[in-house]
Formats: structure tokens, C-alpha cells, sequence
């Protein structure tokens, strides 16, 4: 059976690392380390006739929508698109209104069954008082009118190296109750209701309780299967958390050798870097070492 090729949880590939992924496609394979042991590696196929579908994963679709032209050989593709507005916590993100061009012309080429819009994550700080959820009304609406109906969304999840880099930068993050997470729910859930989308929720706190939300199945073999019309692999993804839905698909990215350079303060992809002062340091330091990594 042809596989779902993840393209990637780990790192965003169509921003910063498009020509590795073009050399590794026109190679025909690549070979991915495991996460977990350095020293375990295999070689992955990305001809045509052994991918089902490439899904990608960006906060910033500007470098492939240069390059579709080195995908077309591919018959199914799924964009996963972060769209939020946090510019103070990522700070090497392009302006809103740049990706919603970008995500306008994406759908244009592809279609709007084939993105995915994410906001996520929802972040809050100084005891829940600020957040990123108040432009969620406005992309929502913008997103509506491309054809969306569905928006996956999270909270931060804040893992131990997340908070070590929060506290490092004075970031006084706060990470809502199960009560109040579902209040904050219920108040997006309705925003999107009114402009017919659905929310989706992926991993975290179980929030379908709320109306109008829905579960996540961040790589859904079923919706693939439907797209491409021809099956794949439909069972669940055991390597991922606990709480995720996605089926199985091959994560070809790399948390060490391709560091995200996006820098964003709340994100489990990006490393700690223990001598970095601020995230403006982080992120030299991130360019620097990508650069490197991209040039080897």
C-alpha cells in the first residue's frame, strides 16, 4: 500500500528547507533518523507510484508556492496552514494579512478540501488576561470565504523545555483549567459556527463535549483515501500521543538536523538554546545553525 508521507510535525520544511525536500523528490528517496535513536536510520520512498499523499505542515507557504511546479508529479497533496496572530511570541512568522494571501492562493491551485487551517496553538499569559484568540473572529471569516469549513486548534501544550525557554525570556505563561479551556471553547466554537466552520480539536484536554467540535485527525487516512480516491493506511498512529487521531503516515523531518528557524517561544519543536537572552538571540542562533546544516 502507498504511504502518507508527513512533511513535517518536526520542523517546517516548506519554509526553510524546500530545496533539501526538491533534491531528496527528484532522488526519489530520503533517508530519515529516527527522533529517538540517532544512531537508527531508513531510507524512505518519495517516488510517485509508493507516496499516497505528501502532507505538508508550514506557517509560511511563500517558498513552495514558487516551487508547486517540482510537486505536480504527485497526484494527492494536503497543506496544513497555522494561521494565527501572535507576532510578539513568533517572531519570524510573515504579517497576517501576507499568509491569508497565501492562503488564498493555495486554495486557488488545490482547492479548499485540500488545507487544513490551523490555529494553533491558543496561547495565554500574565494569569490568563492576554491571549492570541482575538483575531480568531477575523480569520475565520476570512478562511469561510475561501471555502473552509474546518479549523483545527490546540492549547499550548507546555512541556518542560517550553517553560524552561518562557522563563528564561520573563514569559509568564498561564495554561487554563479544564473548566475554563471548555468556556474558551464554547466562545470560538460559536464564532466559527456562525461562519460554518467546524473546530477541530487536536490532542490536548477532551473538548467535544462542546458544541460544534469535533475531534482532530491531523492526517485522516479516511479524508485522504476520499481525496485521492484510492485507499490508505486508516490505523491510528500508535508513535503519536495518547490523544491523537491521526492514522499512519512517515515523518521525513528532523528536530536536530533541520531546526525550525521561526524561533516561535511556545513550540515543542523548537529547541532550547540554554545561552540565548532573548528570542531575537534564538533566532541568529537557530538561522545560524540551519544554514549550516542546509549547506553540509
Amino acid at each position: 500500500m502507498k504511504q502518507v508521507i508527513s512533511v513535517s510535525r518536526r520542523t517546517d520544511i516548506p519554509a526553510h528547507y524546500l530545496n533539501w525536500l526538491i533534491e531528496r523528490v527528484n532522488e526519489g528517496q530520503v533517508s530519515v533518523v529516527s527522533p529517538f535513536n540517532p544512531h537508527q536510520s531508513r531510507t524512505v520512498s518519495l517516488r510517485p507510484d509508493d507516496v499516497h499523499t505528501l502532507v505538508f505542515w508550514s506557517k509560511n507557504y511563500r517558498v513552495l508556492l514558487d516551487n508547486v511546479r517540482y510537486f505536480r508529479r504527485y497526484q494527492n497533496l494536503l497543506f496544513h496552514f497555522t494561521i494565527n496572530d501572535c507576532p510578539g511570541l513568533e517572531p519570524a512568522i510573515p504579517p497576517l494579512p501576507e499568509r491569508l494571501e497565501q492562503a488564498c492562493q493555495l486554495i486557488g491551485i488545490f482547492g479548499p478540501e485540500r488545507l487544513a487551517w490551523r490555529f494553533d496553538p491558543l496561547v495565554f499569559w500574565n494569569g490568563g488576561t492576554q491571549h492570541n484568540a482575538g483575531s480568531f473572529g477575523r480569520i475565520a471569516e476570512h478562511m469561510a470565504g475561501l471555502g473552509v469549513r474546518r479549523c483545527i486548534f490546540s492549547f499550548a501544550h507546555w512541556y518542560s523545555k517550553c517553560v524552561t525557554r518562557a522563563n528564561r525570556h520573563g514569559f509568564d505563561y498561564y495554561d487554563p483549567p479544564t473548566a475554563q479551556k471548555l468556556e474558551i471553547t464554547d466562545r470560538l466554537a460559536q464564532v466559527a459556527k456562525g461562519f460554518g466552520i467546524v473546530l477541530q480539536s487536536c490532542c490536548g484536554d477532551d473538548l467535544t463535549a462542546v458544541d460544534n467540535v469535533e475531534k482532530a485527525h491531523c492526517i485522516d487516512g479516511n479524508l485522504l483515501s476520499a481525496l485521492a480516491g484510492e485507499p490508505c493506511d486508516t490505523a491510528r498512529d500508535t508513535s503519536q500521543r495518547k490523544m491523537c487521531g491521526c492514522t499512519k503516515s512517515v515523518d521525513i523531518g528532523s528536530y536536530e538536523d533541520q531546526p525550525c528557524r521561526h524561533a516561535c517561544l511556545y513550540c515543542y519543536a523548537n529547541p532550547v538554546l540554554r545561552n540565548a537572552r532573548t528570542i531575537e538571540d534564538d533566532l541568529r542562533r537557530l538561522t545560524k545553525r540551519a544554514s549550516a546544516t542546509h549547506r553540509s
